[in-house]
């Protein structure tokens, strides 16, 4: 993978290089400790769930999130929290939920962040595998203007499931992690959220 210091033009033709692109379950021990960015993507659209599937085969692309870590390091951030759902993702919360699970109903209750929900731990192992049998995934690390390239590829590709910055944003998936936060937080039911 690429030094710290790669210049931004690089690091954009670098991150969505088909070449650069490895199963998620071999990645473990290549995640470096550094800051950088991150890119997911499908093996094949026929393993996303509709009505996403419909609108990524729209938009003809596997893309389907786009990432930074930039307060936390790419092993911390993108290995620990987005693939293997140890913190508080926010692509980890997203697949979940467009894969039909729900975290824990009034989970959050009595928590300050109110958005961060999570699943149960069987869930959370059945996520995990799910991600490892199904995406591939790619990351560059360097420190310098990390939040602007996202944003710019993030604003040029609009990945599936990225909904920060994308003028292609999915109101449904938006709809969707709603209805989560509302059953983490003991508003509404789990049959509530069957509705999406």
């Amino acid at each position: 993978m690429p030094t710290p210091r790669q210049a931004p033009s690089d690091v954009k033709h670098t991150l969505l290089e088909p070449t650069h692109f490895r199963s998620a379950k071999e990645v473990d021990a290549d995640v470096p400790d550094q800051f950088g960015l991150y890119a997911i993507r499908a093996r094949s659209l026929v393993v996303i769930p509709e009505p996403y599937r419909s609108v990524a085969e729209e938009r003809e692309s596997t893309l389907i999130y786009i990432g930074e870590a930039t307060g936390q390091t790419l092993r911390k951030r993108f290995l620990r929290n987005e693939l293997r759902g140890r913190g508080h993702g926010t692509f980890f919360r997203s697949i979940g939920a467009v894969l039909g699970y729900r975290p824990v109903a009034g989970s959050l209750v009595g928590k300050a962040n109110q958005r961060n929900y999570r699943f149960s731990p069987t869930d959370t192992v059945a996520i995990v595998n799910w991600i490892n049998d199904n995406l591939e995934v790619s990351w560059v690390a360097f420190d310098e203007g990390v939040h602007d390239v996202e944003v710019a590829l993030i604003r040029r590709h609009g990945p599936l499931l990225n909904l920060r910055d994308n003028p292609r944003a999915l109101r449904e998936l938006s709809a969707l992690r709603a209805q989560c936060c509302a059953i983490a937080q003991g508003v509404a039911s789990e049959k509530d959220a069957t509705i999406l």
